[in-house]
């Protein structure tokens, strides 16, 4: 499969990758970890444009995707928000699949029309707005992450609203081993970042 082919096709992968998580988890739950990310299918308005409703809309600024992890977003009244991406930790543009991860978050972006919705959740040390961010085909991070293209980011689940499906979205790239879990051994971005410093 072809990256376009696989880019179209992200929504239907992730609804079906739901599916056979959630009929795993009421059929062998005694074969899961006890803290497996698995999502329940009434959870599923997560992954859908629905999990976003009422949240306010964004302009993705053009030329403005820093990394896989990073975008500036323009509000209906003109302001610029710098956006640090809630529940996941994308490779560095100087590491392995850095400059594909940027690239296929632009192409989600694209696909969405540049049109974002964000659920803000906090503000990091370098006064970026920390958010949730949603597309016309779901959760931005969870597409990202079932493509391989970042990591769920343990260490700030708890400001992730929407974590357990980010993590199951990165449990189906683990096992289809696509993007940086073609090489589990690469150095995390937060462990490069500390080596970097």
């Amino acid at each position: 499969m072809n990256f376009a082919a696989l880019t179209k096709s992200l929504p239907i992968i992730a609804i079906a990758t739901l599916v056979w998580y959630g009929w795993q988890s009421k059929t062998h739950s005694d074969a899961l970890l006890p803290n497996s990310a698995t999502v329940d299918l009434a959870d599923m308005k997560f992954q859908t444009e629905d999990g976003a409703k009422g949240l306010p809309e964004f302009d993705v600024v053009p030329n403005s995707v820093h990394d896989g992890d990073t975008i500036r977003v323009r509000s209906e009244s003109g302001q610029i928000l710098k956006i640090r991406f809630a529940c996941i930790d994308a490779p560095e543009l100087k590491q392995p699949l850095g400059i594909e991860s940027r690239n296929y978050l632009r192409s989600l972006l694209n696909q969405g029309g540049n049109k974002v919705k964000l659920r803000i959740v906090d503000t990091d040390r370098y006064g970026r707005t920390v958010a949730e961010v949603w597309n016309s085909h779901g959760l931005v991070q969870s597409q990202e992450a079932i493509a391989g293209m970042a990591y769920a980011y343990d260490q700030y689940a708890k400001n992730c609203p929407n974590f357990a499906a980010v993590k199951s979205s990165e449990k189906t790239a683990i096992n289809e081993k696509i993007g940086v879990w073609k090489n589990p051994n690469l150095e995390r971005p937060w462990e490069y970042r500390k080596r970097n410093r």
